[in-house]
């Protein structure tokens, strides 16, 4: 065994300072009383910087063989091919909730950053993070998020599927009526495109991505067939 890729969150090194850039060197601290309350998103940010604090920790100690690379999505946006039915592609109870929220409403209750990444980018990263010709020099943590350091706006999203689907649209299938407030944060992902060589897909390749599957399961299920 040579690497070891592990999935983390860019909330590891996601701070409360909405001015400063935050990238692979910004860790945040670990949160105080997070898990004594009922906020699954704070729980979830404490587990995660638990879980890096824990792999540093590791690799200082124990000096292994190998080399692990961690890689941190931000909001991670496409089609989820696991999911083959219109009501389960919407269903709050996945990740799709954060992205299609402006689109089918009512909106998310509370801003959310406007970091985000393509799936297909995600997953092209961790296969070249396994390739020995890349050289990562070391153990290395990477931030994948698009949009450059000011990222997006969750509500253009409403503004792409008009554009994009406006057949779909005028039929009522994409209503367009909810509304996300976004949280401006600073996030510098460029250093995976630099190492890793590649271009991340914007916004727009995202958010068409994960409508068009909706789409292709609302054909489907119009049809009568299956995905």
């Amino acid at each position: 065994m040579k690497r070891v890729v592990i999935t983390s969150s860019v909330s590891v090194f996601m701070t409360d300072d909405q001015s400063k850039v935050h990238d692979e060197t910004t860790l945040a601290p670990v949160p105080e009383d997070s898990f004594a309350t009922k906020d699954i998103y704070a729980a979830y940010h404490t587990s995660k910087v638990l879980a890096y604090r824990s792999t540093q920790t590791f690799l200082r100690e124990t000096k292994p063989h190998f080399r692990t690379i961690s890689l941190m999505p931000s909001f991670v946006v496409g089609k989820h091919e696991l999911l083959t039915t219109p009501s389960s592609i919407i269903s709050p109870a996945t990740s799709n909730l954060v992205p299609l929220a402006p689109i089918f409403g009512p909106g998310m209750p509370f801003p959310i950053p406007g970091t985000t990444v393509h799936i297909d980018d995600v997953a092209i990263i961790h296969i070249a993070a396994l390739d020995p010709k890349i050289d990562v020099n070391g153990n290395k943590g990477f931030i994948l998020t698009a949009g450059g350091i000011e990222g997006i706006q969750w509500n253009d999203a409403k503004e792409i599927v008009r554009r994009r689907f406006p057949e779909a649209v005028e039929r009522g299938l994409l209503p367009c009526e909810g509304s996300t407030e976004t949280r401006a944060m600073r996030v510098d992902g460029g250093k995976a495109e630099r190492v890793f060589g590649f271009e991340y897909k914007g916004f727009e390749e995202q958010i068409v991505s994960v409508v068009g599957w909706y789409l292709v399961a609302v054909r489907k299920e119009e049809g009568g067939l299956r995905v």
